[in-house]
Order: structure tokens, then C-alpha cells, then sequence
């Protein structure tokens, strides 16, 4: 009668703790397979936050390039200031040995804005013409347009070091628009025009052509960079493409 009675006592402990047992077992494999994903997600993660990195080393690369290029071009076209300006001063101050040199200087000039950054170019080209167009109806003689000349090279200078928010309309696929756009120094150009359109000027065969940007990556922070322009936050740094 003892024994029956431990025995069923051991039955009916076992009967009650199997199901304890299911559940734990059943918890342990719902947790690994939580750890199974979890570690997916940080693998899938650690990729993206590597090939992240690996872009931006890219980008670094490139706007270092960008860079040095630009300041050879400046230093090309500072060392054609200097020695025009040396022409200019030791040349005589008679009207038929300066005129040569200015208009030297207009045409170096003129090339330099025909092959620089798209930012206003008519514009920027435009003064240059007039100026030589009054130098040869003898509006002015060629020590005031000497002197005008070099107020024009000091404005370049200064668009090369300006990061800037302006309109200007720009032919894109055949089209003009009307665009805000984004100067970066003389080294990068962003437009957004008004039908939403986002992008950058790139050269391609000494020529510069505007295109679109087709990753929404690129053009939302081409996007915050034109918002930042706006309030006028001008410190910090800034995530901008430097390639379509």
C-alpha cells in the first residue's frame, strides 16, 4: 500500500513537471533563435556600416583630388596675374604699348571663366566683354581697364573661397530651369530646380553639363545641405556627393 502510494506520488510529480520541462526547452530554442537573428541584424549592420566607410574613404579621396587640382588651376592663374602685372608695370605708360597687354589679360581671362565652374558664366563673361568693348571705342584707356581687369580677378578669387545660395537658370536635358543652386568654392555646383529636380554640374569632356542625381541617398543630402544654406548654418560638417 506504501509503494502504491510513492509510486503514484512519482507519477503524478512526473506528470506535472513534464510540461515545466516542454516550456523551458521551448523558451531555449525561441531565444536562440532570437540570438540567431540578432546576430544576423549586427552582421547585416556591421556590412552596411563598412561599405558606409568605405564610400565616405572614396568620397575623401576624390574631394582631396578635387581639391589639389583646383589649387594648381589657382596657382596657374595666379602666376599669369603676377607676370601680366609685371608687363603692365614695366611697361610705358603710353596708350599703344599698354593696350597689347590688357587685352592679353582680357583673353587669359576669358579663358579662365570659359573653362571654371558654370556659376554665372554669362555673367562673369559678359563684364569682360563689356570692359573690352569700351576699352576699344576708347571709353576708357588702358591703365583704367587695367585697373578694372584686376577688380575682376579679385572677384574670382573670391567666388573660390565663397560657399554660396543662389538662382540661376541652367540647361538640363535640352530644358532651362530656373534653379536654386549651391556654389562650392569653384570646385562643386548643386542645383535644385523648381519642378524638384537635383543635381550637380559635371565635367565630361573638358565641358560642364548638369544631370541628376538618381540616388534618393544623394539627393536628400544635397537637399539638407541647401536647408542648412537657407538658415544660414555655416558650421559644421556637411555630407555632400562629389560625383553623379
Amino acid at each position: 500500500m506504501f509503494f502504491n502510494f510513492i509510486s503514484t506520488l512519482i507519477f503524478c510529480n512526473t506528470l506535472f513537471a513534464s510540461p515545466t520541462t516542454q516550456e523551458l526547452s521551448a523558451k531555449v530554442i525561441e531565444l536562440r533563435k532570437e540570438v540567431e537573428l540578432l546576430n544576423d541584424e549586427y552582421k547585416t549592420e556591421r556590412e552596411k556600416v563598412l561599405s558606409e566607410i568605405k564610400a565616405l574613404s572614396v568620397q575623401k579621396a576624390e574631394l582631396a583630388s578635387n581639391i589639389r587640382n583646383e589649387e594648381i588651376r589657382k596657382k596657374q592663374f595666379n602666376d599669369k596675374i603676377a607676370q601680366l602685372r609685371k608687363e603692365i608695370e614695366t611697361s610705358s605708360v603710353e596708350s599703344d604699348d599698354l593696350d597689347p597687354v590688357v587685352q592679353k589679360a582680357l583673353t587669359e581671362l576669358e579663358n579662365w571663366i570659359s573653362k571654371s565652374l558654370p556659376f554665372k558664366r554669362q555673367e562673369r563673361l559678359d563684364s569682360v566683354a563689356t570692359l573690352r568693348k569700351r576699352l576699344e571705342k576708347n571709353e576708357i584707356t588702358p591703365m583704367k581697364a587695367a585697373n578694372q581687369i584686376w577688380a575682376l580677378i579679385e572677384d574670382e578669387k573670391r567666388l573660390a573661397r565663397e560657399t554660396s545660395l543662389h538662382k540661376q537658370t541652367i540647361p538640363l536635358n535640352g530644358e532651362m530651369h530656373l534653379s536654386e543652386v549651391v556654389k562650392v568654392g569653384m570646385m562643386f555646383l548643386y542645383f535644385k530646380t523648381d519642378q524638384g529636380k537635383i543635381g550637380m554640374a559635371v565635367k565630361e569632356n573638358e565641358e560642364w553639363i548638369y544631370k541628376t542625381f538618381e540616388s534618393e541617398s544623394k539627393q536628400s543630402k544635397t537637399v539638407a545641405f541647401f536647408e542648412s544654406l537657407k538658415k544660414q548654418i555655416r558650421q559644421g560638417s556637411f555630407e555632400i556627393p562629389t560625383e553623379i
